[in-house]
Formats: C-alpha cells, structure tokens, sequence
C-alpha cells in the first residue's frame, strides 16, 4: 500500500486548524455569555443639597357618585415641599422632607432611600423619585431593584444658570380594587418622571389615575421650583 505523506500532512494541519477555530469561538461564546457585571448606583447628591417642589392635584370628575380620595385636597393647599439631603453612604441617601402647607402647618419625616434597590425609609409613601448619577439610556433605574425600569428617555431642560441634561422613565399599570366582588373596578395608573442626570433628582413627576368605575381622573404634579446645586 503507498503512502502519501505530503496528502497527509495537509490533512493534519486542516483538522488542527479547525479544532483552533472551533476551540476560538467557543471561547469567544462563553466570554458573551458571562453575565454582565452589575455596578451598584453612584449617588450624584451631597450633604446639604436641598431641592423644593410645588405639588399640584388635578381631578375631572365624569361620573355623579365620583368624589375626590380623602386627603387629595392637600396639594392644592401645598405651600411647598422640602427635600434636604442630610447624608450619602454609598447608594444609601438619608434625607429630611419638610411638606409645608399655605396655612403654615408642616409635615417633617426622616427619611432615607437605597439608590441601588430602591429599598426606603417608608415604603408607602416616603420619597422615592432620585436615582443614581450619570444613568444613560437603557440603564436600569435601580441596578439590584426588583422591577425592570430602565431609562428610555433623554432630553435636556433650560434653567436660569444654563441647560442640563435630564433623564426620564414612564409606566403604566392596572390595579384591580379588591373590596369590588365583580373585580370591573379598575384604576389605571400612569407615571412620567424625569430627573436631572447629574445629581439623579427629580425634576417633574405627573401621575395619572384613571378610575373606570365610577369615572373620574387624577393628575398629581410635582415640579423642581428651587435649590442651591443649580439656578432653577
């Protein structure tokens, strides 16, 4: 039997160098398949940063049974409401509300808040909208949250002392009132935020309440009117 050595040859380094190739792109695949290393949130704030919002409350009501939730008067009596960072430890935020009313009363909680997680101080109604600094689009609102909010919006907003860029989100979600037996009440709720890049504080907030059952509409709004970090 003859022997072709220089055919054989050729048959080795062919087998060799697609075992390189495939052994190159397995590696290449399990590289992009690792999971992408996830950063916890940078706090844009400091110690003694201070931000004022006026709120605002809005209701159109489309049914004769509809009637204002308890207590939704109060924005309109709102004179200003008060964020005053008082302490940044990592993503951790500590800071004090002051919610102060035309007729001078006021409402001070201590606060604080867990950029990364979202987790608070006062899970039902403690301060939640600021963020870390510098979110780009696509970038998870709370790097290690349970939901899945990401950035989808950047635009920028004039101030007095220049423009700056601001990041927002929106949602919308149904909520089903469990006292209802038939489950037809529905409240559709819809939030649109944005928040400057830099600091990761709010800058407007609109939120939407949409009842069906009876009708009626709520629109709260909160908008930065002042702080000491930039000319409003």
């Amino acid at each position: 039997m003859s022997y072709n050595k220089k055919k054989n040859s050729f048959w080795l380094y062919a087998i060799a160098g697609l075992i390189i190739v495939l052994l190159a792109v397995g590696a290449v695949a399990v590289y992009l398949l690792q999971p992408v290393p996830v950063k916890p949130a940078i706090a844009g704030v400091k110690a003694g940063d201070v931000f004022y919002y006026s709120l605002q409350g809005r209701s159109v009501l489309g049914d004769e049974d509809a009637v204002e939730p308890e207590g939704f008067g109060q924005y309109n009596l709102t004179d200003y409401f008060k964020v005053a960072i008082t302490d940044v430890n990592g993503s951790s935020v500590s800071l004090t509300t002051t919610w102060r009313f035309i007729n001078g009363t006021e409402i001070l909680q201590d606060e604080w808040i867990d950029l990364s997680n979202g987790n608070k101080t006062r899970e039902t109604d403690g301060f939640w909208p600021i963020y870390g600094a510098n979110l780009n689009l696509n970038d998870k609102l709370r790097p290690f949250g349970y939901d899945d909010l990401k950035v989808d919006v950047v635009d920028s907003v004039t101030y007095a002392s220049g423009t700056r860029v601001r990041n927002g989100w929106s949602l919308q979600d149904q909520f089903v009132d469990m006292t209802d037996p038939s489950g037809s009440r529905i409240r559709t709720e819809t939030n649109n935020v944005f928040f400057d890049k830099q600091t990761g504080m709010l800058d407007t907030l609109t939120n939407v309440q949409q009842y069906n059952s009876p009708q009626m509409n709520l629109v709260i709004t909160w908008k930065l009117t002042n702080t000491n970090v930039w000319q409003v």
